[in-house]
């Protein structure tokens, strides 16, 4: 019985096997559902370690992280929780990320996010923008949303 059973397996995982060869190499039958598209082939890029990381979060739902590349790019983030376990409840977020471009330009952003809105400033975003953000996120404080 033990060598009928040790045998029955060695066939089914042998078929098993085979099969799953056979059906991955079959060639398609009829039309695909989906034509098939030609894409460019992406620039294959290297690897960029992490020199520093860190991570902490509170039980709150506070945290910090942040993090450094070996190419010179950089992020770090904070949130902290206001008014925890209250009605009035917010998480406002602070942080900066920078790394170098295609064509070698620094890039740095720094931004906030709160209940109000989210605002940034950087090398790569028009003062126009982080102005009017700046101006919705001070319209939003001094008239405050009630929620229903």
């Amino acid at each position: 019985m033990a060598n009928s059973c040790i045998l029955l397996f060695i066939c089914a995982s042998a078929f098993a096997l085979t099969t799953a060869v056979t059906i991955r190499d079959r060639p398609l039958i009829g039309k695909p559902a989906i034509a098939p598209v030609a894409v460019a082939a992406a620039p294959v890029k290297d690897f960029v370690p992490i020199v520093k990381s860190l991570a902490e979060r509170k039980d709150d739902g506070s945290f910090v992280f942040s993090y450094e590349g070996a190419d010179g790019s950089q992020r770090e983030e904070v949130g902290i929780v206001r008014n925890a376990g209250t009605d009035d409840e917010t998480l406002e977020v602070s942080g900066s990320y920078r790394y170098y471009d295609a064509d070698g330009q620094l890039v740095e952003v720094r931004y906030t996010a709160d209940e109000n809105g989210f605002v940034p400033q950087g090398t790569n975003i028009p003062q126009e923008i982080s102005a009017a953000a700046h101006a919705a996120a001070e319209v939003a404080r001094r008239q405050p949303v009630e929620v229903k």
